[in-house]
């Protein structure tokens, strides 16, 4: 098909067609559909990225997890060592900042051995 017969067919102009062609144009998408079925072409645009934010949203959901399992198991384990109950751990961990920085800090300490992580809870507790 000629670009004439194109844009009559999707009621838009020749110099419109061109400069969607050419990549220029801030047409709408409605523009853009007339055109795409005047070529007898489709495009699914209703999950547009749908499929990937819900993918995305999955694994921010799993690390999370990850991460809040970590933290429940860093503030158990250094209440153990430091003899006082895992709430008190969790309110003094929580006042001095320490659940930020475990939580920031997972990707590095989460394959620590709790023995190095109740000595390095230890100093950040004693330094803040």
């Amino acid at each position: 098909m000629t670009m004439e017969v194109v844009a009559k067919k999707s009621g838009i102009t020749r110099a419109t067609l061109w400069s969607i062609e050419k990549g220029t144009s801030n047409c709408s998408i409605q523009s853009l559909l007339r055109v795409l079925e005047a070529l007898g072409l489709t495009i699914n645009i209703s999950n547009g990225g749908y499929s990937n934010r819900m993918r995305a949203s999955r694994i921010n959901s799993s690390l999370d997890k990850k991460i809040n399992k970590f933290i429940i198991e860093c503030i158990e384990n250094y209440a153990s060592y430091a003899s006082i109950s895992s709430g008190e751990a969790y309110k003094e961990m929580k006042e001095k900042g320490v659940l930020e920085q475990l939580k920031n800090g997972y990707e590095d300490l989460h394959g620590f051995s709790f023995a190095y992580l109740n000595d390095y809870i230890s100093s950040l507790m004693k330094n803040t």
